[in-house]
């Protein structure tokens, strides 16, 4: 029995070795010392756990703790510290006054942050940068624009005088909002490329959704890609200074999302098939309104993630021949296990989703974009900072993640500070946290610095995180 559970062993062990850095331990069978015998009961314990959880459910499996720590982990302070500079909610602060960037992004360096996330593109689909394609945001939250001076080149000017990286971010598939108007307000054309939206009273445009208040384009639909990759091209050859450009709200709208002809066609080439009934094929509504999934679904889910895998990786390829040392990054939620409703597989293409979820299929794993990325940050917003099991808690969403990327990219945890409004110590903590456990720190965002005076929270978070390093 001792001789299989060896050959079984080490049969796993080569199998992880590819990619799995701290899952990875290698015994000689013809050495054994009193330590290896005593690691060698960890691994027959972990390998008959792995075993006897042979099911696929909603939820993933949890494995038991790994002790070993990882040799190439990140000193604290060689890990990136981001703030976020929302377009919409900092609109007022900073859309006629040059004084006010200047003012907080000093604010920004005084409590530890070294890069800046600038929003260009809001979910107006207008833009707050130089551009030939697109109109200028005039109007944001009732602030209305009127000076001319270029907003991200400000950003960039000054925040390189200060030392700081400067990201330009864009609201990808978006072409307008409720709030804010937009081009597919103003343009049939645009309005044509917005995706539709499947409900149990039917099919309809995003347009008219009430639901709805960003205005998704189809992720599928070819001309609404080269529309939004002519876009973000853009600002990569007209700002050669900029650091990096970050992708949000690069995915499909919702689960409802989308059910137009040309998602089907699409759909049914992937496939190989002609649906006999669609959308029904792929799921329907029972008389609750909640979805069954048709004999389709797990293929539309996989088909989904392979649309925005070939995205990310097609402008990947055209803004590193446009700029190679450009960073390419992205934003999304750290919630894997319903990260599919958005169409999004933000893993490794080395995890397989379909070992541990049911919604998966094993043709899902490849078209994980993780080692398409340069930067990676994901959503920590849980209000619990603790539990390393729950992907809803601070050091879960962490956790968690970087076991789904397994190493491809770093992992920023990105904390939202409203969690925090009246919890500084909080504030502080999930900083730390996010430091530590994680890879980074991503703060979304700065007018939740600015409304509720998180700075020394911020900055109490930080100055501990690189304490760790000196003991």
């Amino acid at each position: 029995m001792s001789s299989i559970v060896l050959i079984w062993i080490i049969c796993w062990i080569n199998k992880t070795k590819k990619g799995e850095r701290r899952e990875c331990i290698v015994f000689s069978p013809f050495s054994f010392s009193i330590i290896h015998l005593c690691m060698m009961k960890k691994f027959a314990i972990y390998c008959m756990y792995l075993f006897l959880c042979g099911s696929c459910s909603d939820n993933p499996r949890e494995l038991p703790p790994w002790e070993w720590n990882d040799p190439e982990a990140i000193p604290v302070s060689e890990k990136p510290r981001l703030v976020w500079i929302d377009a919409s909610a900092n609109f007022r602060y900073f859309a006629n006054s040059k004084e006010n960037i200047a003012y907080y992004l000093d604010k920004a360096i005084e409590a530890g942050f070294q890069e800046i996330i600038v929003d260009v593109r809001p979910t107006s689909g207008d833009v707050l940068f130089r551009s030939n394609r697109v109109e200028q945001v005039k109007e944001l939250q009732g602030t209305v624009r009127t000076e001319t001076w270029d907003y991200l080149g400000t950003f960039l000017e000054e925040g390189h005088k200060r030392g700081l990286k400067v990201h330009a971010a864009l609201n990808t598939f978006v072409g307008g909002a409720t709030a804010h108007g937009g081009a597919v307000y103003r343009d049939a054309q645009m309005a044509a490329l917005l995706t539709e939206m499947y409900y149990p009273t039917g099919i309809l445009s995003i347009l008219h959704d009430t639901r709805s208040s960003a205005k998704f384009f189809n992720p599928v639909d070819q001309q609404a890609q080269q529309y939004v990759k002519e876009i973000i091209k853009e600002v990569a050859t007209n700002y050669p200074a900029l650091d990096g450009i970050v992708l949000d709200r690069a995915r499909f709208n919702s689960i409802e999302s989308d059910f137009s002809e040309i998602s089907r066609k699409a759909f049914e080439s992937y496939v190989g098939y002609t649906l006999a009934r669609f959308p029904e094929d792929i799921f329907a509504y029972n008389a609750q309104g909640q979805i069954v999934a048709g004999t389709y679904y797990k293929k539309w889910l996989e088909f989904r993630a392979k649309v925005i895998h070939d995205f990310f990786e097609e402008i990947r390829k055209e803004l590193k021949s446009i700029r190679p040392e450009l960073s390419f990054g992205t934003y999304t939620g750290s919630w894997y296990s319903t990260y599919y409703n958005e169409g999004v597989n933000w893993a490794s293409k080395r995890y397989d989703a379909s070992l541990y979820y049911n919604w998966a299929t094993p043709e899902y794993k490849n078209y994980g974009y993780a080692d398409l990325l340069d930067l990676y940050m994901t959503g920590a917003y849980g209000t619990t900072i603790y539990g390393s099991d729950n992907e809803w808690t601070v050091q879960g969403a962490i956790l968690n993640a970087k076991k789904v990327v397994k190493g491809d990219v770093p992992v920023c945890g990105s904390l939202y500070g409203l969690n925090f409004h009246n919890a500084p110590q909080d504030c502080e903590e999930a900083v730390y946290v996010a430091l530590t456990t994680g890879d980074g720190l991503m703060f979304f965002d700065i007018i939740y610095l600015i409304m509720y005076n998180q700075w020394s929270d911020v900055k109490a978070g930080i100055a501990r995180a690189l304490a760790t390093e000196k003991k």
